[in-house]
């Protein structure tokens, strides 16, 4: 466990901690009866108190890593080998994006670099948790209104082999945790392998997610995404984890000790 010190925010009603912020122990609502059946049945989960990340992991972050343990990701290891033609993190870590986040990295290349700080993936459940922040029932992190233009980065098309339309992070305002970029902007991995009809057998208490799968959990959609429904906290999204494309990036988090 690190050792971490706390830091209130000024409103008093949000604790940061290195750059993390507290989601307090509790129970909420996961899921959604009106979205695909995926998301069904909404089902209450108690999680104990976790930290996660008040933002997705930059270009500068991940370079920082890379620069200090000679991490080589799976798109470069695969480039190496001839396996493949598509970018990697690095072709779109310009001088200008430090803080725009990371992308074009695995599954495996997030949990590389959250180990390496001493942190792991949120799961499923954290990750939706914290999207809702304190609105229950709500369709968005940001309550039931629609997205729009000034609410999160979303509705984009990449120009060609030019730098994906992603925005720095924390652009847009933050949910009621004071959580940013949670929805929109890059999908982000989560812990959990990926299961359809997960949520029927569901532990109530801090679920992780099946012990095997295909496909590892992907949540929040990203710059590309054009149908407002994907934007929503219960929406559920998975990809093969040593997938790696422009829309995909991570957050951290780690666990809380209340002691």
């Amino acid at each position: 466990m690190m050792n971490l010190n706390r830091e209130p925010m000024p409103n008093g009603n949000i604790v940061t901690i290195e750059d993390m912020v507290l989601v307090p122990a509790g129970s909420f609502l996961m899921g959604s009866e009106s979205g695909s059946e995926f998301e069904k049945p909404v089902h209450g989960v108690y999680l104990d108190a976790y930290l996660i990340d008040a933002a997705p992991v930059t270009n500068a972050q991940f370079g920082a890593f890379v620069d200090a343990t000679g991490y080589c990701t799976t798109a470069e290891e695969r480039e190496r080998g001839g396996a493949s033609d598509k970018p990697s993190w690095r072709i779109f870590a310009t001088p200008d994006r430090e803080d725009h986040p990371v992308v074009c990295v695995s599954w495996y290349d997030a949990i590389a670099f959250a180990k390496s700080v001493g942190k792991r993936l949120p799961t499923e459940a954290e990750w939706e948790k914290a999207a809702r922040g304190n609105l229950e029932n709500r369709l968005y992190p940001w309550g039931d209104e629609q997205p729009g233009e000034g609410r999160t980065n979303w509705n984009r098309v990449q120009n060609g082999q030019f730098a994906p339309p992603t925005s720095a992070v924390r652009t847009y305002p933050p949910n009621q945790l004071g959580i940013y970029d949670i929805s929109g902007n890059v999908w982000e991995w989560c812990d959990d392998w990926y299961m359809n009809e997960y949520y029927a057998m569901s532990p109530e208490k801090n679920p992780r997610g099946p012990n095997v799968g295909h496909f590892r959990v992907r949540r929040g959609a990203s710059w590309n995404v054009r149908e407002a429904f994907r934007l929503r906290c219960a929406n559920r999204g998975a990809m093969p984890p040593d997938g790696f494309w422009p829309n995909i990036g991570f957050r951290c988090a780690n666990d809380f000790d209340e002691a």
